[in-house]
């Protein structure tokens, strides 16, 4: 399988959380991203055990200016 990377926003819950989980199983990289980290990284346990995957968690406001910028440059793609 070639390497797929999904970079989900809104992933701390709702329908951004439902899509991670979706995708988690397809995806050799994911990266979750929203403001709430505890909520992230709760997510990212969930699905390190069910899926054996690491997600990358990035707690960020996207609403501030520059932040997709940040997201950028925290991923490296």
């Amino acid at each position: 399988m070639a390497a797929s990377i999904a970079l989900i926003t809104g992933a701390s819950s709702g329908i951004g959380a439902e899509f991670a989980r979706q995708l988690a199983p397809e995806c050799s990289d994911l990266v979750l991203v929203a403001r709430r980290r505890e909520r992230l990284d709760a997510l990212a346990g969930d699905l390190e055990k069910e899926f054996s995957v690491r997600p990358h968690v990035i707690a960020k406001d996207l609403s501030r200016e520059g932040a997709s910028a940040e997201v950028f440059a925290e991923t490296g793609y």
